[in-house]
């Protein structure tokens, strides 16, 4: 500005400029340009990204808990019903003085039924076996499993004054001997396996013990080898022996 120019002589020019400055600005506004780029849109929230997948892992179950399709289905279990929560107590019936760590019993113990399923077929059933038992020897007949050499398929029975736990079977006929043991003595052994034997739709199962003799060797006397029970069957020593059979799985052929 000129020095003696007045100073509200250059009003108008500087609203002039003002006016195209703001003119501008509003071309702007409205996304004509300004030599920029233009803002990016208002961002929202962020999408969530999509959840990673999560490896599961089933629980462990006590088999109460067990879901219920992890089991045989339920016509299977109703052809082996005879087998489940099956007990057999050969009992103390009196004391036998001349051998203190025996009682006198009933020489024979039995229980029978038939096994259900659809006629003509064959099933495969695994059972699990907890016995309390003095030993017998069987002469002959096969040991399926080298880790339970106790359990024999056919054979004879060596000793009859022994007691001879046992699972008779109609069809396919089969003998399945529980307490076989290379020596006698008077010893209660504690067995706890498993097995899979062949069953037919309708044949006759037979499950027994036979002594030859009046006396047993019982589990309720004295002994570092005595006193044994059976988890959720027998939780307290019991007189005598015993034998527990349940159903772990049904298969048909």
């Amino acid at each position: 500005m000129h020095p003696n120019e007045p100073a509200f002589s250059r009003i108008p020019w500087v609203l002039g400029r003002l006016g195209r400055r703001a003119a501008s600005l509003s071309a702007c506004f409205v996304g004509v340009g300004c030599g920029h780029a233009a803002a990016p849109p208002a961002e929202g929230p962020a999408a969530a990204e999509p959840a990673a997948p999560v490896a599961t892992v089933a629980p462990i179950m006590a088999p109460s808990a067990a879901p219920k399709a992890e089991g045989p289905p339920d016509e299977l279990v109703q052809a082996a019903a005879g087998f489940v929560k099956f007990f057999l107590h050969d009992e103390c019936t009196g004391q036998y003085p001349p051998q203190p760590d025996t009682c006198a019993h009933n020489r024979v113990h039995e229980k029978s039924f038939i096994f259900g399923g659809k006629a003509g077929t064959v099933y495969d059933v695994t059972l699990h076996v907890r016995g309390i038992f003095e030993p017998t020897i069987i002469k002959g007949g096969e040991t399926p499993d080298p880790a339970h050499p106790y359990f024999k398929v056919g054979g004879t029975v060596d000793a009859k004054d022994w007691s001879h736990w046992h699972i008779e079977i109609s069809e396919p006929k089969q003998t399945y001997w529980l307490n076989h043991y290379p020596w006698f003595s008077h010893t209660i052994y504690g067995e706890d396996f498993q097995t899979t034997i062949p069953v037919a739709a309708g044949a006759k199962v037979v499950v027994r013990v036979i002594d030859g003799n009046d006396r047993q060797i019982d589990n309720a006397k004295w002994g570092p080898d005595r006193y044994r029970v059976i988890e959720g069957v027998a939780d307290k020593p019991l007189a005598g022996q015993m034998l527990s059979l349940d159903v772990v799985s049904v298969k048909a052929r």
